[in-house]
């Protein structure tokens, strides 16, 4: 009986790997992180952020995000159909969703009759309040309010990184739902190197440059491309 249960066990662990498909997000927004640096050419002699085209680099990532996510999800449901579980990628569209919006959103800010004294804290708190609230299966709508809300002050405090922070709402809620502990790490990771990229990239005290703008991606990109590596060397 024991032995019985042990090989139950065995199979429902392999189950659950199995239906693991992480590895192509990860790659997927990690290179096209890498391939977004020439767009990163400064656009005066003055520092901070400041590109040359920031158009062109916007509908860049506006691109990338719709064909990534919904790749991620073709590729998702095309690998639930092989091991006969399919993972539930609706909160991970809703995340996406959430993260384009932002910015529209971020535009009404600029009209309010008050100014936050720290707008990343604030979004910080309000996506803490969010994720809660979604745990707890709160009202949908008091979810998504702080959701967007969150997105939408936290990208338009940090817009250098307003992308990834879209990328790693997307990287929770598929953590969340394929309850992998490698996949969960690895988002962990991911956050710090975005925050960490936040506070000290673009690089300051240098004359800009595309590789001087461009460092924003790397720390992220960085640890993307390296989670998916492994996401394929553990499937």
């Amino acid at each position: 009986m024991a032995d019985l249960l042990g090989d139950l066990a065995k199979l429902r662990r392999r189950a659950r790997e199995d239906r693991h498909a992480y590895s192509f997000p990860l790659l997927f927004f990690g290179v096209a992180s890498f391939l977004a640096v020439p767009l990163h050419a400064p656009g005066s002699a003055s520092r901070g952020f400041d590109v040359r085209h920031p158009v062109a680099l916007g509908v860049y990532w506006t691109a990338v995000l719709v064909v990534g996510g919904l790749a991620t999800v073709w590729w998702y449901r095309g690998r639930g159909a092989r091991v006969g579980i399919e993972t539930s990628t609706g909160g991970y569209l809703g995340a996406l969703a959430i993260g384009l919006s932002g910015p529209v959103v971020g535009l009404a800010l600029d009209h309010l009759p008050f100014r936050f004294s720290s707008g990343t804290a604030v979004g910080l708190i309000l996506l803490a309040a969010a994720t809660v609230l979604w745990r707890w299966k709160a009202p949908r709508a008091a979810t998504l309010t702080a959701a967007v809300l969150g997105t939408a002050v936290l990208q338009h405090d940090q817009p250098a990184i307003g992308q990834f922070i879209t990328i790693g709402l997307g990287l929770v809620v598929l953590a969340a739902v394929e309850r992998s502990t490698r996949f969960t790490t690895i988002t962990a990771a991911y956050l710090v190197a975005l925050c960490v990229s936040a506070g000290f990239t673009p690089l300051e005290g240098v004359t800009p440059s595309t590789w001087s703008l461009g460092s924003v991606v790397v720390l992220p990109g960085l640890v993307l491309v390296v989670g998916g590596l492994a996401g394929l060397r553990r499937g």
